[in-house]
């Protein structure tokens, strides 16, 4: 095993790195640290790094890990890791917990109430059950990433039909065609979703005639270094603490839970990229990256 890891992490292939970086970061012991930091100081790929780090943080003995008795110096990459891993299991816990009570109540109250349909109970349970989905959005986006090359182009246009729908607004795509990329199409797709339907109910939100709604603008392309989304809309604009945008429970906006920043930004997270809101003298750019998987 030892000599196949060992193959894995000097591929030119970074998915066998990866392969291999991940189950080190499952596995490792104290006599593979040479090994992994090796391997580390080598590695130009940010997937396959984060994951050596947080085998070489399993690898250490705690005596070594620690650097004194009452301070425990992590890095950025192990904390985003400490906080995905506690954001998905106490998410699945909450969804295992309420799923069931959630669907009885419903059942109950559907058979013992006449007027169940106009009801604020199933106003109040429909809020309680986009919790839960929410939830399970974020424990999804909190997930380590399944790495496949994709077309970024055709899944943004089928994202944004399925988004916009019947909804009176345009969207201009201004992106180049045939751009195949590499990352997990899931995460990607959460957190541009997520991007689309602020810019939607922000454009939604102006006082217009006619429904004449200025159209959102999604542009996408890639650099030396990663791929990049931005959606861009002329709505009614950022209203809030940017520093406060991304945590969960957050929002300006009457009945909604707060959750799809978050979410966005846990989604990028999980790809070692980032979210970022740019507002603008009208309406907001909403700038999403992540590294390219080959250096």
């Amino acid at each position: 095993m030892s000599n196949e890891l060992a193959r894995k992490l000097g591929s030119t292939d970074p998915r066998e790195r990866l392969d291999a970086a991940r189950h080190l970061a499952e596995h490792a012991d104290a006599k593979q640290i040479g090994l992994i930091e090796g391997a580390l100081a080598l590695e130009t790929v940010a997937w396959v790094s984060s994951a050596l780090k947080r085998a070489l943080q399993r690898a250490q003995p705690m005596d070594r890990a620690m650097p004194g008795p009452d301070r425990v110096e992590l890095s950025s990459d192990q904390t985003a890791q400490i906080y995905s891993d506690a954001l998905a299991t106490t998410a699945k816990q909450i969804i295992h917990e309420i799923e069931p009570i959630l669907g009885a109540l419903r059942l109950s109250a559907e058979t013992e109430m006449a007027n169940f349909e106009g009801s604020d109970t199933k106003r109040g349970l429909e809020r309680m059950e986009a919790l839960v989905a929410g939830l399970a959005r974020l424990r999804q986006a909190a997930s380590a990433p399944k790495l496949e090359d994709f077309a970024l182009d055709q899944c943004i246009f089928a994202w944004i039909a399925e988004e916009v729908g019947q909804k009176p607004i345009g969207v201009l795509r201004a992106g180049p065609q045939e751009t195949v990329v590499e990352g997990d199409k899931g995460l990607v797709c959460l957190a541009f979703v997520n991007g689309l339907r602020n810019a939607i109910d922000a454009t939604l939100a102006l006082p217009v005639e006619d429904e004449r709604y200025p159209e959102i603008t999604v542009n996408w392309g890639t650099t030396d270094i990663d791929v990049w989304v931005a959606i861009v809309d002329a709505g009614v604009g950022f209203r809030g603490s940017l520093s406060r945008a991304f945590e969960i429970g957050s929002t300006t906006k009457a009945g909604h839970l707060g959750m799809g920043l978050a979410t966005a930004q846990q989604a990028m997270t999980s790809l070692d990229g980032s979210v970022r809101l740019i507002p603008g003298d009208r309406g907001v750019r909403f700038e999403m990256r992540w590294p390219k998987a080959v250096a």
